[in-house]
């Protein structure tokens, strides 16, 4: 049986172990964190960010306001954000709070040596 194909930053990525570590890793809803990176699906792609080629990691919220009939209601969303070759990947996004939180914990017991959170200026 062929290994799974993962779209990697630097193209595509076949190997045995990225695929152990797909079945194995922890699912937060759309996003999987394993021991060797970061998954995600984008169309009919499945994303691979491995440790090594992160640069950091954090959440975004991103607030929306909906007007209805009579009030306004306000939303949030929070997306993961992953920086790889001074760019921003944020395609992940959930409305649970604690999920991402916990999505970002794993992501730091994981890669203990990736900055996680937005950097002081």
């Amino acid at each position: 049986m062929a290994e799974k194909k993962f779209a990697g930053l630097r193209g595509p990525v076949e190997d045995a172990a990225v695929s152990a570590d797909f079945e194995a890793s922890q699912n937060f809803e759309a996003l999987r964190v394993g021991k060797l990176g970061v998954y995600y699906r984008e169309g009919f792609k499945t994303r691979f960010f491995a440790y090594s080629e992160l640069e950091r990691a954090f959440l975004r919220v991103q607030e929306v306001r909906g007007r209805m009939c009579c009030a306004q209601a306000f939303f949030a969303y929070f997306r993961m954000v992953l920086v790889a070759g001074g760019k921003e990947y944020d395609y992940v996004m959930s409305e649970n709070e604690k999920l991402m939180d916990d999505a970002l914990a794993a992501i730091a017991s994981a890669a203990p040596e990736l900055p996680i959170g937005v950097p002081e200026k």
